[in-house]
């Protein structure tokens, strides 16, 4: 049997509208005559960049920053006890300056500038750190055979011990001699 196919006119006609309306639609968006009347602006946008931009159909105004962060400074008064018992008090002034990697800038202020004494009195300090140390290790390893009997994690606990030891007997160490030599 032959067959023959019989044309859809309607859907011929519908598709026709809808290709050239498309079209057209294309031609308006694309041509010269429909022009957004605000300026088409390309901004860099970086993490230290910045702008304000304000448009209207007489004009605009734009204020753009590059590179150029805020930097944060902060003065502060640190205060620490001194001497045996911590009665006497030493004050020193620190500005920070915070970056834009991020880190942070100390630099000391007028008046802050250290002394002969302060000098002195950092190497007394490091010394009776080293000192501590060394004391504080000796007590950590007589101790950790306690310790290292303990089932599965006895040798990180003689570990934990002897590490811990160290770290206090510096800070003791430190402190004692800070405190003998009035600083």
């Amino acid at each position: 049997m032959y067959y023959k196919q019989k044309k859809n006119w309607g859907v011929i006609v519908l598709v026709s509208i809808l290709g050239l309306s498309n079209l057209s639609l294309m031609n308006t968006l694309v041509s010269s005559k429909f022009k957004t009347p605000y300026p088409n602006l390309n901004l860099p946008v970086g993490p230290y960049t910045s702008y304000d931009l304000l448009a209207s159909e007489d004009g605009y105004r734009l204020s753009y920053r590059s590179n150029d962060p805020a930097i944060l400074k902060r003065t502060k008064l640190v205060e620490e006890p001194k001497g045996l018992f911590g009665n006497k008090k030493s004050k020193l002034n620190l500005r920070e300056t915070y970056t834009m990697g991020g880190g942070v800038s100390t630099e000391p202020t007028e008046g802050t500038l250290m002394t002969e004494k302060d000098l002195a009195c950092l190497k007394v300090e490091g010394s009776g750190n080293s000192t501590g140390r060394v004391v504080g290790a000796s007590v950590g390893v007589k101790a950790a055979p306690l310790f290292s009997n303990v089932p599965i994690v006895g040798w990180l606990a003689a570990g934990f011990v002897t590490m811990f030891a160290q770290d206090k007997g510096s800070e003791i160490g430190g402190q004692v001699a800070r405190d003998f030599n009035d600083c």
